[in-house]
């Protein structure tokens, strides 16, 4: 599966290093070519490729489908006109809509002649200031820490753990420049995806055709989240699952790896990381002034992963202690932008500063990253001091992973703002340490410090969350309303239908159809009174007298219909005489009269006929 979806997108071409007159540069395309004209389906095949996990997360964050145009890839016609024309494909970018290609100045100046290429552009080095090693004591701890028990402190993370946080059914996209998993402490490491971007294989660890100890850096970065070695060394978020890319060539010959790196984040995207960490940055051939979070490749493609949900740390760099002087994409705005302190929390010269080129501040936070214990890269059961950014980041990437663990829902705004509010200030918020320490236990707040008795992922109000009820999980902020009689969204605010007036123990939302008599309910005696009292739609069929009495009354069907018969009968025999008489009288003073046949009824044969209809009307009626 992970060939396959590799294979979908992104193409890459290895081989040995190219000859300095191939300069590798970036070509961007104006549309996409045939594929606008089938759009939706285009798009729906990108929804299918994409993993289940990286989709719910899109969907989650961005509120609409996950998928549009700018996962479609460069459009095949393009690419093969780029190629007929003198250039080498060695990565395509679905979301910069472009290509990296290494090509002679010749071959470059026919592709910018294409009338589909909207603009050049030369691939980008990295600069970094190399990471300085020393051996390091192991002080063995019962804690299980062992010798990273000073730099987890410094961030809190021993009581994240202790209060059962170690970043399971997280996952982390890490991209470095390698990584060898020999090493004891990350024989456990859960690793579910792996692909190298310099050579195109599955193969992350130094193999034929890498620089010696390409991957010794990206193995210390890993250490800082995955390591497990019983007392002797803990990463911080030793549970979490990895997904690792190798993107970096760490020869001095040709470090073009800029485009690797975003190949290595759309994969990592796709793929369904729920964040993503790089110790990675360039500024090589970039000046300050393009800086501002939206000029760079990597600045342009980190703004695609933001807008789908992907949390995303990057360090600082290592060319402190001057103002101005980070690397991209630590000056994308939303992206974690990570600096280091010593041991001590104090800021280290190395550290680079901001602002951003359009004046923002940056970094975000500071963590440890001067003094760190790391994995030796070398020896599989040793351990070394080391000191960068580069180290910094993945430390501070293990307390988001724990972060999202108590709340997976989190975006990366959410993140970033609750890393800002939550950390150690030194000060107002500056270019040199941004708003502070990181502080893992203040960000994980309620998480650790209150309770969730019915793991409903809601606090009990009693220490200060917002549970209205915490031994009832269908009882919290958000939850769906049922028709119960209690507030069960704990917004202080029972639903009208909910409310019992005539404490019947009926409901509106169940049937109640009178909530101020309380002999009126769904299931109460139908009673011969008029209404409809078990709320059936129906008035007094099969009602019970609502006062006791004899056989002729209404207190029966049977007794009913014999009372209403006999009343007709009399009043029909009383009419009837009262017609004769009228009639006999008639004769003896009028013969033949005729003018009329007989006297109107008496009172007394009104009465009995309506008392008659009465009866009769009263045997069935449908309530008003």
């Amino acid at each position: 599966m992970l060939a396959s979806l590799l294979a979908l997108t992104l193409a890459q071409a290895p081989g040995p290093t190219p000859p300095p007159t191939a300069t590798p540069h970036w070509v961007f395309f104006r549309d996409r070519g045939a594929a606008e004209l089938e759009l939706a389906a285009a798009i729906e095949r990108r929804r299918r490729e994409l993993s289940p996990r990286a989709l719910a997360r899109r969907i989650r964050v961005r509120g609409d489908q996950g998928v549009d145009r700018r996962d479609l890839p460069p459009a095949p016609e393009y690419v093969d006109a780029i190629i007929t024309a003198g250039g080498r494909v060695r990565v395509r970018s679905r979301w910069l809509n472009g290509i990296s290609v290494e090509a002679d100045a010749d071959a470059l100046a026919a592709i910018g002649r294409l009338p589909f290429v909207a603009a050049l552009r030369p691939v980008a080095r990295a600069r970094r200031r190399p990471e300085s090693i020393t051996p390091a004591p192991l002080p063995r701890q019962a804690l299980g820490y062992g010798a990273a028990q000073a730099q987890l402190d410094l961030l809190n993370v021993p009581a994240m753990r202790e209060c059962g946080l170690d970043g399971a059914g997280v996952v982390i996209g890490v991209q470095d420049s390698g990584f060898d998993l020999s090493h004891q402490a990350l024989a456990k490491a859960a690793v579910i995806a792996a692909h190298d971007f310099v050579q195109d294989d599955e193969v992350v660890a130094d193999q034929p055709g890498d620089a010696m100890g390409q991957d010794n850096h990206g193995t210390m970065v890993l250490s800082l989240i995955a390591g497990q070695d019983g007392d002797a060394y803990s990463g911080v978020a030793p549970a979490a699952s990895f997904i690792l890319a190798k993107t970096e060539r760490i020869d001095v010959e040709a470090p073009f790896e800029e485009d690797l790196f975003v190949a290595g984040l759309e994969w990592i995207e796709g793929m369904g990381a729920d964040l993503f960490t790089a110790s990675l940055g360039y500024i090589d051939w970039y000046t300050y002034d393009d800086l501002d979070g939206a000029t760079t490749v990597v600045a342009q493609a980190a703004s695609v992963a933001l807008d789908n949900g992907l949390i995303m740390l990057a360090a600082m760099g290592n060319l402190g202690p001057v103002p101005k002087s980070l690397i991209t994409p630590a000056d994308v705005d939303r992206l974690i932008s990570i600096g280091a302190t010593d041991l001590e929390g104090t800021i280290v010269e190395f550290s680079s500063r901001g602002p951003t080129a359009d004046g923002r501040i940056k970094p975000d936070v500071v963590a440890p990253g001067a003094g760190v214990i790391v994995v030796h890269p070398d020896q599989p059961t040793d351990y070394v001091a080391g000191g960068g950014t580069s180290f910094a980041t993945p430390l501070a990437a293990g307390v988001v992973a724990l972060l999202l663990q108590a709340d997976p829902d989190r975006t990366p705004v959410e993140v970033g703002m609750l890393l800002r509010e939550s950390a150690k200030p030194y000060g107002p918020p500056n270019n040199d340490t941004g708003w502070g320490l990181l502080d893992g236990l203040a960000a994980a707040g309620l998480h650790c410090s209150c309770v969730d008795a019915d793991g409903d992922e809601h606090f009990d109000g009693a220490c200060g969350g917002d549970d209205c009820d915490d031994a009832n999980p269908a009882r919290h902020p958000g939850a769906a309303e049922i028709c119960d009689g209690l507030d069960d969204d704990c917004d202080g605010v029972l639903p009208p239908d909910e409310v019992d007036a005539d404490d019947d123990g009926a409901l509106a939302c169940a049937g109640e159809c009178d909530d101020h008599d309380p002999a009126r309910y769904p299931g109460a005696l139908e009673l011969c009174d008029g209404v409809d009292n078990d709320c059936d739609g129906i008035r007094d069929e099969g009602c019970t007298a609502a006062t006791g009495g004899g056989g002729g009354t209404a207190g029966s069907t049977g007794a009913e219909e014999t009372g209403a018969g006999t009343a007709a009968s009399t009043a029909a025999d009383a009419s009837a005489t009262a017609s004769a008489t009228a009639g006999e009288s008639a004769g003896d003073d009028k013969a033949g009269c005729a003018c009329a046949s007989g006297s109107p009824p008496t009172p007394a044969a009104h009465a009995l006929l309506l008392l008659a209809l009465g009866g009769l009307l009263r045997r069935r009626r449908p309530a008003p």
